[in-house]
């Protein structure tokens, strides 16, 4: 039964990275802008993936570093984690980020509607459960996804977790099995190995994070191993169930091999929230998998419906639904004809880090391209040396024929912060040689950045040509 009804220009659905960042951008055009989410505002980025993540992932940087000084001359005795207080720290960052970002669509004045939308046949939306009912000449699907399951091992939110639930656990686990090495598989494992948790991961491929190059992924590998992460490739499993009265959870793989932990974290992959907001009944076209299909504008197959992020498909990342909700809503205010050409890059919060924009050197062979590479380790690094961590390179991949740099990927400590000058070099088509002319500071782990570029030209003075 029909409450009310509200009109707006736009309405956005979803107050994740990418709905919040459209919604202020579009009241800064002037439009009058109703924002709706069932959760929490931030989505899972902010409450339950990448800021959450990060901090563990901090937390567990700071206890190995400690634990691992007496290398340095630093003697640090029965270093211990207080996971609860470890949650609560985790739990606080959240809150502070999330009413930062309430602050702000109030400021814009954005009306934040809480409930759940779902598409009428006439194209408005019902929010659920006050019935209200809401009209806009434009609206922007922005709702995300959420971690898949399998059919034997499906999350209880007790013993068996998936990455929304881990950050609800309030006691560290001994130890934890991870089926899935991916991203976020690696990422848990990385937090909870540093802690002391004695951690598996299973992984039906052949390597850890599969799609990768494999010199990217082998230091990470070598220091999970190192960690005490056991690492079971090419597994496949078909068995989960609980052991020791509910206490323990265990799985089998086809040969007999199971494996035991406290808990079970479910790192399979995501799927896109699109299957309760009734699209069939607004005629917005999906894919098999129930990715919504856009165009160039991100238009879906409805005039005047946008969808962007996770719920349109790969790659999931945030500050790529960001960027879409902030020139979508250009295009719906007429500022521009379609979406720009993005230089999103991508990085595994692993140890070390990985980081990665543009086109590998094989992607530009197949893309009929003869690339130049340019590469240089950490190990000549002074800054990585005076940080104690040597392992990993900086690799430069650049269009032999234009002189542009089209690619880079690094491993190593602080490659999530060197990416985005590589990102900028890409987007702004610089050459080899502009790379290589310019200046950094020393010493600085961005050095192997001019350096892999001096070496992409046999320039190298660190490293023999």
């Amino acid at each position: 039964m029909v409450k009310f009804m509200k009109k707006f220009d736009v309405i956005v659905v979803g107050a994740g990275p990418g709905g919040y960042v459209s919604a202020i951008r579009l009241s800064q055009l002037g439009k009058k802008v109703a924002l709706v989410e069932e959760k929490d505002v931030g989505g899972t980025c902010l409450n339950r993936g990448c800021i959450p993540t990060k901090a563990l992932l901090h937390v567990g940087e700071i206890v190995k570093e400690f634990r691992q000084g007496e290398r340095l001359g630093i003697k640090a005795e029965n270093v211990s984690v207080d996971f609860e207080r470890v949650q609560h720290w985790i739990g606080q960052t959240v809150s502070r980020l999330r009413g930062g970002i309430e602050f702000l669509l109030k400021s814009y004045g954005v009306e934040l509607i809480r409930g759940h939308a779902s598409f009428n046949k006439d194209g408005s939306l019902t929010v659920s459960p006050q019935g209200e009912v809401l009209e806009g000449d434009g609206v922007l699907i922005a709702t995300g996804s959420t971690p898949s399951e399998l059919p034997f091992a499906r999350s209880d939110s007790n013993r068996i977790l998936t990455s929304d639930d881990i950050f609800k656990i309030s006691r560290l686990p001994r130890d934890l099995v991870i089926l899935g090495g991916g991203v976020i598989g690696v990422e848990m494992a990385t937090a909870f190995a540093s802690l002391g948790t004695s951690v598996t991961i299973i992984e039906i491929m052949d390597q850890l994070l599969p799609g990768y190059p494999k010199d990217l992924v082998s230091p990470v590998e070598s220091s999970l191993r190192k960690m005490g992460v056991q690492i079971k490739l090419s597994t496949r499993v078909n068995l989960c169930e609980y052991t020791n009265g509910g206490e323990r959870v265990r799985i089998g793989n086809y040969d007999g091999a199971t494996f035991e932990g406290d808990y079970l974290l479910l790192s399979v992959g995501r799927k896109p929230n699109t299957q309760n907001l009734n699209l069939e009944s607004a005629n917005i076209e999906t894919t098999e998998r129930g990715f919504i299909k856009v165009n160039s504008k991100m238009e879906t197959s409805v005039g005047g419906v946008f969808a962007i992020g996770d719920v349109v498909g790969l790659p999931f990342l945030a500050h790529r639904a960001m960027e879409e909700g902030y020139y979508v809503s250009e295009i719906i205010s007429g500022l521009r004809e379609s979406i720009p050409r993005l230089t999103i890059p991508s990085v595994i919060y692993s140890d070390p880090e990985i980081a990665t924009v543009g086109l590998t050197e094989e992607e530009a062979v197949r893309s009929g391209l003869e690339p130049l590479v340019g590469k240089f380790p950490f190990v000549a690094s002074g800054r990585s040396l005076t940080l104690g961590r040597s392992d990993g390179f900086t690799k430069v991949v650049v269009d032999s024929k234009t002189r542009r740099i089209i690619g880079a990927h690094i491993v190593g400590r602080g490659a999530s912060e060197l990416i985005g000058e590589m990102a900028l070099a890409i987007f702004s088509s610089l050459t080899i040689e502009h790379l290589a002319g310019s200046t950094h500071p020393h010493p600085t782990l961005s050095e192997s950045i001019l350096e892999a570029a001096r070496s992409a030209l046999g320039r190298s003075v660190h490293l023999k040509n």
